[in-house]
């Protein structure tokens, strides 16, 4: 047998098993491989456990393991009353998963952005003192979720510079409410890492540039074109439904969370308690909102003809309760938005952006126009001062500004110099 020299495709295969030597064989290169001998930790993805108490009802607990030292934590998420389910459990713990697999946190040793965000979870986020509502929380689980994670959780506290966040909102194809939300957001947890030691600087946030100014005016609706939206709409439920947002000024979550027992047709009052956002009860705004306003006899009227038309008028029902859900929850508002007040918008021939919010506005500029006191009318809106009634909510009427140009009107009857 000939030992002459490999041919080229020959020494390819010599060249590849060599190589398959060195990467598996070698003890450099095992140790090029693993980071000098040592074994990368692996991604811990957990388990959740449903845990019976002897008081009060079960709880949901995560477990997870630490390579170093290889000990089994663990950390109560919640209730069963909180997380009805395995699957909303597994969703409250998408965040501490991040917190746990920190890769930044484990190499370098400091506080990281989502250790930072796990400890305001486990500490803060739904801390009965610091009261906030299940909306609120979805919120900044939303808001760490889907962009500030992503971004800055492998960032040391430390790493972090208001000029990098500023240019980061900015380059954010969001909302310029919802950027200084996501600022907001960050400041809130750097004044917690603040408070419990993580951190121990300034807080960087601080001197972050974010207006929330909005991008464009909003749209005011005059009573008459109102009407004509009232005029092609059939179904009762959302004719009513946008009479108690025009008249009264409720917003779009009050709306939802009306029951009948918080109406009192005798006194003509309506009893302000709750709001409903997607499936939660909520707290009102502010002190301010939980404040109960009067209704005009027309507006209970309407209010009645719709409870005997309605198949839930119990005491406990929902004013505007879904046929879909058996009564169970109320009615989708942005559903029936965009289902029948938008398209009665376009019928109407009315070229303006309508939501539930413009029947707000609209009363605030209605009620200005008309001269009403700015008191009263930031009592019936059940804004916190009459700044946001002024600056942020009423806008003066056309015919209104042309009325007060005419008081110049006695400059045109000035002869021309001869």
């Amino acid at each position: 047998m000939s030992l002459s020299a490999p041919g080229r495709g020959e020494s390819a295969w010599v060249l590849v098993y060599y190589l398959r030597y060195v990467l598996h064989c070698s003890p450099f290169a095992a140790g090029f491989q693993s980071g000098a001998g040592e074994r990368e930790p692996r991604y811990q993805e957990g388990s959740i456990d449903r845990v019976p108490r002897a008081k009060g009802p079960d709880v949901w607990v995560y477990r997870w393991r630490k390579p170093a030292p290889n000990v089994q934590h663990k950390r109560v998420i919640g209730t069963v009353e909180q997380h009805k389910t395995l699957s909303q459990a597994k969703r409250a713990v998408d965040n501490l998963r991040l917190e746990v697999n920190s890769p930044t946190e484990a190499k370098i040793g400091g506080t990281t952005v989502a250790g930072a965000w796990g400890h305001f979870q486990a500490n803060e986020l739904r801390d009965p003192d610091v009261d906030r509502s299940p909306t609120t929380i979805e919120l900044y689980l939303d808001n760490f979720k889907l962009h500030i994670i992503p971004r800055w959780g492998d960032v040391d506290l430390n790493d972090v510079k208001a000029v990098d966040v500023e240019k980061w909102l900015r380059g954010l194809s969001l909302a310029p409410a919802t950027k200084s939300k996501l600022k907001s957001h960050l400041s809130v947890l750097f004044s917690h890492s603040i408070r419990h030691e993580l951190y121990h600087r300034n807080n960087p946030i601080a001197s972050v540039r974010q207006s929330a100014k909005r991008l464009r005016i909003p749209d005011i609706l005059s009573l008459s074109e109102i009407g004509k939206i009232l005029g092609r709409i059939e179904s009762a439920a959302i004719r009513t439904a946008i009479l108690v947002a025009a008249v009264t000024g409720l917003r779009r979550s009050e709306v939802r969370g009306m029951r009948w027992c918080d109406l009192d047709f005798n006194t003509l009052w309506l009893s302000l308690r709750r709001g409903r956002v997607r499936c939660h009860n909520t707290k009102l705004k502010t002190e301010a909102s939980r404040k109960g306003i009067p209704i005009p006899q027309d507006l209970a009227d309407a209010l009645t003809g719709w409870r005997q038309e309605s198949l839930y008028r119990g005491d406990d029902d929902w004013v505007f309760a879904s046929p879909t859900t058996g009564g169970r929850t109320p009615i989708w508002l942005d559903v029936a938005l965009q289902r029948y007040i938008r398209p009665a918008v376009l019928a109407a021939g009315i070229d303006k952006t309508v939501g539930w919010h413009t029947f707000r506005r609209s009363l605030a500029t209605l009620l200005a126009t008309k001269g009403e006191k700015i008191k009263v009318v930031q009592e019936l809106l059940r804004h916190a001062n009459s700044a946001t009634t002024q600056d942020l909510y009423q806008q003066a009427d056309i015919d209104a500004k042309r009325a007060a140009q005419g008081h110049t009107s006695e400059l045109f009857l000035v002869k021309k110099a001869s």
